[in-house]
């Protein structure tokens, strides 16, 4: 099979009869066994679509009972306050995604009178649904006419199809689309969704792809040509790397956090007292800029006076295409007030098991771990 064409003058790849019943056979026996498959209310599918948004399977498990549990349906959820769903998302990441769901829920029992919309359309007009979001929705609970593509099923189709070009394309991502909807001239549109994300994740993984297991074997153009991690073509993301510094502080048992410091996917969440890194990137790359020394300022800042600074240790995380190194400082004081917050932030003294009911970002998770202090 020839490398599709992305020009328009050729008909978008199509699979045949026996790639598509070979596929679905293949998902009938060997998918895993996951709690959002075990369902057709399309409150729970939605749920679980958001919450494996950049999201690794085996996390989701660990929480997606626990979120049913605690919000069990649409009602329940539309009438949450944003912090508790937040609070209940914390450690999943990427809280826009927690502010979405609520907001969707919302919108369905506000503007819906809390029917559940069928369509693509109508889902994908809903607060941070996307393209993909809507079309597996629409699928996987309602049986409509749609196939959900996300990375994985982008993967398989770059690859079974030989398509040398960046599925981001518009022109490259309608023919990837009418690719995996020639499935459903046969099979059932949540079937086909399922079938290709499962085939990505499990067997057309990014590296070292499992060819010899893959239904798809004997038609694949990647794999003919020995090409498999060459596709899809993507341009590499830039990782800048960052070192911060936190303080803890502390006063009868009790720590000082603050909520809305640091604006963006934070903005929502409670932290130690942490300078904005962002701000100054490039200055630290270029060795300006003691984090330690900003953090001292920080604290200052925030009316604590004069600081002394010992070191606790170092957490690792990412936020975006961020890599943080965050230094984590005690930070001793003989200020006796309690502080002021930056504009636009809110601060307030909690113990760790009041600290463990708010939208805690997990810097600050890891933080409480590293000092040892139980809920």
């Amino acid at each position: 099979m020839p490398a599709a064409s992305t020009d328009g003058q050729t008909n978008s790849p199509r699979f045949d009869a026996a790639a598509g019943a070979a596929l679905l056979h293949w998902y009938e026996t060997e998918r895993r066994d996951l709690p959002w498959r075990r369902t057709s209310d399309p409150y729970r599918i939605l749920v679980s679509e958001i919450m494996l948004q950049q999201t690794r399977v085996e996390t989701v498990m660990r929480r997606y009972e626990r979120f049913l549990e605690r919000f069990p349906d649409l009602p329940a959820l539309a009438a949450a306050t944003p912090e508790e769903v937040l609070a209940e998302w914390s450690g999943l990441g990427y809280y826009r995604r927690a502010r979405n769901l609520h907001a969707a829920a919302r919108a369905i029992v506000i503007e819906h009178e809390g029917v559940f919309p069928r369509q693509y359309e109508p889902l994908r007009a809903l607060p941070g649904i996307g393209d993909y979001t809507a079309a597996a929705v629409a699928a996987i609970a309602f049986g409509e006419p749609h196939v959900g593509i996300d990375g994985n099923v982008n993967r398989v189709l770059c690859r079974y199809f030989g398509i040398a070009e960046d599925p981001r394309r518009a022109v490259v991502r309608h023919q990837l689309l009418a690719a995996a909807e020639s499935l459903l001239d046969d099979h059932a549109p949540g079937d086909v969704t399922q079938a290709l994300i499962e085939l990505g994740a499990q067997i057309c993984i990014p590296r070292s792809p499992r060819c010899t297991d893959c239904p798809l074997l004997r038609r694949c153009v990647a794999a003919a040509e020995c090409i498999q991690e060459q596709l899809p073509i993507r341009r590499k993301q830039e990782i800048t790397t960052v070192n911060e510094a936190a303080g803890v502080m502390e006063r009868n048992g009790r720590f000082l956090l603050l909520r809305g410091q640091r604006p963006g996917v934070l903005a929502d969440m409670w932290e130690f007292p942490t300078p904005d890194s962002r701000l100054r990137v490039s200055a630290i790359a270029a060795g300006n800029v003691d984090p330690a020394s900003e953090l001292r300022g920080y604290l200052a800042d925030l009316g604590q006076g004069s600081v002394a600074l010992h070191r606790l240790g170092e957490i690792r995380h990412g936020i975006t295409n961020r890599r943080i190194a965050c230094t984590v400082y005690r930070a001793d004081t003989e200020a006796a007030g309690g502080g002021a917050a930056p504009a636009n932030a809110k601060f307030g003294w909690f113990t760790r098991a009041e600290a463990a009911q708010l939208p805690l970002a997990a810097s600050a998770k890891r933080i409480f771990d590293l000092i040892g202090v139980d809920e």
